[in-house]
Parts: C-alpha cells; sequence; structure tokens
C-alpha cells in the first residue's frame, strides 16, 4: 500500500508532508531509500528552522496576552486610560444653590456672583455704579431709585415692577430693585433688565434646574476667536484625560478659544461652561466680529460750553447794597468776559434762597459786554445749616432749582455758580442729582451752570466730577488754599505743584474745554511761635514735628503786596520749585513767611494753563486784582 502511493506520488515528486518513518523506508529500493533518507533529513531540519523562527513570536504573543489580563485585572492600565468621573457643577463653580449665577463679564471669568429671583439677575448698586453708571441715585425719602437722562429723570419704586418717565408708567415682568439683607449687610439690588434700558449691553443666562446659573454680560464688542468641534470628546475641568468631565462637547458645535495650550485648549461653551478641551479634536481657531448692542441712543446733552475761553471774575457782595460796588470793582478791566456776583445762599432747611439780587446790577454789567453767573452757597446766610437736611429731598431741591430759575427771568441773569462747599460723602449723592436736575430745568431757559470744586482728593471724590461735566456746562476748580487758615505748617496759597494737580485730576474726568481754574487774588502772611517747652512735650509724636504755633497776620490782596514788603522791609526771592516770589522775615522773637501771589506767580500759572488748552480761567475775587490782572488776561485770554 505505501509503495504504491510513493509510485503514484514518484512522478510528482516526493511528497514531504508524508511522515515516513524507518518501516516505510525499508520498502524502497536501496538507491531510492537512500535518496529517501536524505530528503527526510532535510525536512526535518528545514521545519526546526521554520519553527526556531516561529518560537519567538508565538511566545511573546502569549506573554503580552497573559500580561495584558493580570494588568487589567490589577488597574496597571488606569494612568493611560481617559477619566470617566464627571464634575459636580455646583462644586466647579463653587456654588450651593440657585439663587446666584456665576459670572462672565467680556469673555472672561470672574469670581463674581449676581443674585438670581425667578430667573432674573439681579447686581448690587453699588457694583453697577463702579462697573457701569454713576446716574443712578437712590432716594431714601421717597423709596425710589431715579435715573436722570438729558431731558427727564425715570423714577422707580424700589420693590415694584413698574417705572416712570415722561411718557408716563410702563409695567416691567420683575421689580427693577429689591432690598436684600439686614442691618450693614442690607443691599439694593437692581435688575439687569432695568439696567439695559439706559445701558447698551447683552445679557445671557444659562443653566438652572439641575445645574447652577452662568451668566455673561458684555459691554464691549470686537471680535472673539471661536473654533468647530471636529470629533465630539469631554469637555475636562483640566489639561488631561484623568480630569473630571464637565460636559460633552458634540461635534459640529462652536466654542470660544480662550488659550491654546499644547494638546489642550482652554474653551468656553455656549451653555457657558470654561473647561479644557483636546487640541486635535478643533478645528483651527477663526475671528468672528462681534455686533454691538445700540438699542440705547448715544446721550445728547444740551451744552451751553463756549467755543473759545472764557474768563470769570467773582464778585463779593455782602448785601443789596453791595451791588453799586459793581462801578470800582470792574475799573479798567480788560479780558474778562462774565462776572458772578455772591448773590444767592440756602437760607434754611426748607430749600428757601436768600438773594441780593437787582436788575440795576445785571443792566450795568450787560452794558459793558458782562455776563451775569450768579452764585448761590451753601455756607453765607446760614453757616450752621446742614445741606444734606435740604438736598435729600425732591421737593426741596426743586423749589430751590425753582426759586434759582425763577430769580434768573426776572433780573435777566445769564447762569448760575454753583459754590456749594460743605458737601459731605453723606451728601454728595443728593448735591449730583439737585446738579443734573438744576441743569435741565436751567437749560431749559439757556442758562448756564457751571459748579465749583476744591483741587480734586481721595477724601472730596464725592463731588462727583465727572457728572458735574456730562451736565454742567462748566466745572471750575478753585486753584488756591492749598496752606489755609487753621493749617499746621506754612505754606503756600497755590504753588505750581498745587495748580499742577488740580487740573491734571481734573481732566482725568472732565474735558478740557469745559475745566476752568481759578486763580487766588490774595495771599496769607504766616505768623510762626515758637513752642514752648510745655507745648513741645505735649505735641503729637505721630507725623511731622512742627516747632511753632502757626497763625494767620494778614490776607493781603494783590493790591496790598508791595506796601506789605516794605513796611517789614522784606526782599522777595523767587522761589523755582513753588514758581512764587518768597520772603521771610523776624520780629518779636516770632518768624513771618509769605509766598507772593504777583504778577510773575500768576504769569507762570497763567502759561501752564493755557498748555492744557482749558475752557477758560477765573478769579477770586475781582475787588482784590492789582491793574496787570486785567493785562495778563487779555494777553492770555
Amino acid at each position: 500500500m505505501y509503495f504504491g502511493f510513493l509510485q503514484a506520488d514518484w512522478h510528482g515528486g516526493l511528497d514531504l508532508d508524508y511522515n515516513f518513518n524507518d518501516h516505510d523506508i525499508e520498502y524502497l529500493e536501496p538507491e531510492r531509500r537512500r535518496s529517501t533518507r536524505k530528503r527526510v533529513r532535510r525536512r526535518k531540519k528545514r521545519r526546526k528552522r521554520i519553527l526556531a523562527k516561529l518560537l519567538p513570536p508565538f511566545t511573546a504573543i502569549v506573554l503580552i496576552a497573559v500580561i495584558s489580563v493580570i494588568a487589567f485585572k490589577t488597574g496597571l492600565f488606569e494612568g493611560f486610560s481617559y477619566s470617566t468621573k464627571e464634575a459636580d457643577l455646583y462644586e466647579y463653580f463653587n456654588m450651593t444653590g440657585n439663587e446666584e449665577a456665576v459670572v462672565m463679564i467680556n469673555g472672561e471669568p470672574t469670581d463674581g456672583r449676581l443674585r438670581v429671583n425667578n430667573g432674573t439677575l439681579y447686581m448690587p448698586l453699588s457694583e453697577i455704579k463702579s462697573l457701569y453708571t454713576d446716574r443712578f441715585y437712590y432716594e431714601e425719602t421717597e423709596n425710589r431709585l431715579l435715573y436722570t437722562k438729558e431731558q427727564e429723570t425715570v423714577a422707580t419704586v424700589v420693590g415694584e415692577a413698574a417705572y416712570t418717565g415722561s411718557s408716563g408708567t410702563v409695567s416691567l415682568d420683575s421689580p427693577a430693585a429689591f432690598f436684600e439683607g439686614e442691618g450693614e449687610e442690607r443691599k439694593l439690588l437692581v435688575s439687569l433688565d432695568y439696567l439695559k434700558l439706559f445701558k447698551n449691553m447683552s445679557v445671557k443666562l444659562c443653566g438652572g434646574g439641575n445645574e447652577p446659573y452662568r451668566t455673561e454680560i458684555k459691554t464691549e464688542w470686537g471680535s472673539v476667536s471661536t473654533a468647530a468641534v471636529t470629533k465630539a470628546h469631554d469637555l475636562r475641568t483640566g489639561k488631561d484625560k484623568k480630569s473630571d468631565i464637565l460636559t460633552e462637547l458634540k461635534e459640529g458645535s462652536k466654542v470660544r478659544v480662550l488659550e491654546q495650550e499644547g494638546e489642550w485648549t482652554r474653551i468656553t461653551t455656549e451653555e457657558l461652561i470654561t473647561g479644557y478641551a483636546e487640541t486635535r479634536y478643533l478645528g483651527n481657531t477663526e475671528e468672528r466680529p462681534e455686533t454691538p448692542v445700540s438699542d440705547v441712543p448715544e446721550e445728547t446733552f444740551t451744552s451751553l460750553t463756549s467755543d473759545t475761553p472764557v474768563v470769570l471774575m467773582w464778585h463779593s457782595i455782602g448785601g443789596v447794597a453791595g451791588n453799586d460796588t459793581i462801578y470800582s470793582a470792574t475799573d479798567g478791566i480788560k479780558g474778562v468776559d462774565i462776572i458772578s456776583p455772591t448773590w444767592f445762599s440756602i437760607a434754611d432747611t426748607a430749600g428757601s434762597i436768600r438773594s441780593f439780587a437787582t436788575a440795576d446790577y445785571v443792566n450795568a454789567a450787560h452794558s459793558m459786554g458782562l455776563k451775569v453767573w450768579a452764585a448761590v452757597d451753601d455756607f453765607n446766610a446760614d453757616p450752621a445749616l446742614s445741606v444734606y437736611e435740604v438736598l435729600r429731598y425732591p421737593d426741596k431741591r426743586a423749589a430751590m432749582i425753582a426759586s434759582l430759575t425763577g430769580y434768573a427771568k426776572q433780573y435777566g441773569i445769564d447762569g448760575i455758580n454753583v459754590d456749594f462747599e460743605k458737601i459731605t460723602n453723606e451728601s454728595g449723592e443728593a448735591f449730583i442729582q439737585f446738579i443734573r436736575e438744576l441743569s435741565i430745568e436751567a437749560h431749559k431757559l439757556g442758562l448756564a451752570v457751571s459748579v465749583d470744586n476744591y483741587v480734586p482728593r481721595t477724601y472730596n471724590s464725592f463731588y462727583h466730577r465727572k457728572e458735574q461735566g456730562i451736565f454742567a456746562d462748566y466745572v471750575i476748580i478753585m486753584g488756591y488754599d492749598e496752606t489755609f487758615a487753621g493749617s499746621e505748617k506754612a505754606g503756600s496759597v497755590a504753588s505750581i505743584d498745587f495748580v499742577r494737580q488740580g487740573i491734571e485730576e481734573t481732566l482725568k474726568e472732565v474735558p478740557a474745554g469745559k475745566v476752568i481754574n481759578a486763580l487766588p487774588f490774595y495771599t496769607r502772611v504766616w505768623e510762626e511761635t515758637p513752642k514752648t517747652e510745655e507745648e513741645i512735650g505735649a505735641s503729637d509724636t505721630v507725623g511731622e514735628f512742627v516747632p511753632y504755633n502757626l497763625s494767620v497776620l494778614a490776607t493781603p490782596s494783590l493790591k496790598q503786596e508791595e506796601e506789605l514788603l516794605a513796611n517789614y522791609h522784606a526782599v522777595p526771592v523767587w522761589d523755582e520749585t513753588k514758581m512764587q516770589n518768597y520772603a521771610t522775615w523776624q520780629s518779636g522773637g516770632k518768624t513771618y513767611e509769605v509766598w507772593l501771589e504777583d504778577e510773575a506767580s500768576l504769569t507762570a500759572k497763567l502759561e501752564f494753563m493755557k498748555a492744557f488748552e482749558l475752557g477758560g480761567a477765573a478769579g477770586w475775587e475781582i475787588s482784590l486784582a492789582a491793574p496787570y490782572v486785567w493785562e495778563l488776561m487779555e494777553r492770555y485770554y
């Protein structure tokens, strides 16, 4: 049987796959037997070589399989896999409930929070004033929130879902404002929907339900970097695959690109969740232009500001009879446009106005080519008056405005100059509301409004110069009294640095064309009496030690300075630092010092003022001026 098989296959060659054994080979012829044994030996060697090549890879595959099973059972590969843990969004946003929303402003995440009440966003009034507009005024006496526009004041009663303006009462879906908290924690919250009536802004709110609220507020528009998600994957809390999952990024969705950091990109989704996406699954970044919100028309305020600089001189009037001094006070003047008599003063807490105005004075001024801006103050009629108790009540503000505009119509006055010098932090908000309301009513009659201000300091910021510059026609800097009666140390009334500070700080808030800097036509002679040993021992150790007691010997006008120096045989020396002439002398164991306001010092100030292209100059006060003042005014203005 075996022989037959071999014979049948012989012509096709020996079948090497057949497993010959020695018994089989014995049936072959001798010659063939030897040949077959050789073939079988070669076949065995080749099979060994093949097995030698195949065995290592096969062994490796088996080992890998065994190791893989062990690795998966022991968690060895966990460090190389994606985390499937979902982040707690409340914990991620540091939120505990749905009474607040996390805030993004102009595309940037913040740590801020806004109150959410029945799906409406509310912001503390203090933050609105700081971030968006200082125009709101809470009128405590009426529990109203006021917003003054170009021609009207819009009011809403706190807690009510309505507001009233010149067009009547308009209903809202939710209260425009409400109070929350008690005691020192009590704060007034204002609806952003209500704010949007006065400020161009977009507000987007996401979340709620089982997610924390998230909002974005935009008041600035330009372009935004965006990218498309090319493959669905998870947005994560950090830039690694082991970070928790915030949400799923669906293929085709658009995201806002904040920062690319290699394999990971920080992005914000349309649902206002910010986290890290894999860069490889995002398309190319594109800059997309944003469409600004323009629902609120740009405000256009009436302005009676002159196209050319003006020069104003105050005229101190102590009574009706004092109006006759207009002739002597204006003798020889040149370069002056406006005279401001100190006619009006708040007389009582009812808002009554005491008046020294006369038609003869106005007629005389007009005949000289001078406009009359009558001054109203808060200190002359009643030095103990609380201006806050007047300004905080709307009916009292209205009464004062009616009186002032009534006098203006009666006597032909051209403008009102407000000189309220007793304003405090408490009364500041009511004061600027009075300026807003006065300006609207005055402008209806063609009356200019100017407001006097101290040189800006952090402690008098409550005068709200920026708002003055919007509603009033001129903001006047009283650029004097750098050192005043009551100061501990002698010094200049108006050094050049003091003037510089007043102008530069005011220009940060008010356009130059609306700024007037006022000059002093007086100075102070300081008398320094050495302190006794007892006084030195009792001196306050905090701050600079001043070895003398300071008092004012005299307050000479520009006209009197030459006589003063002659009387004391004092020789002035130019102080380059203060840009003033300075003199000192000794008498009776006391030291006397004076920084002169004279032609040289006024020239230095006017040169400096001219460089800023201000709206003009002013002077306190006209009867104190020397003849050279008018030459200077004509030269510079």
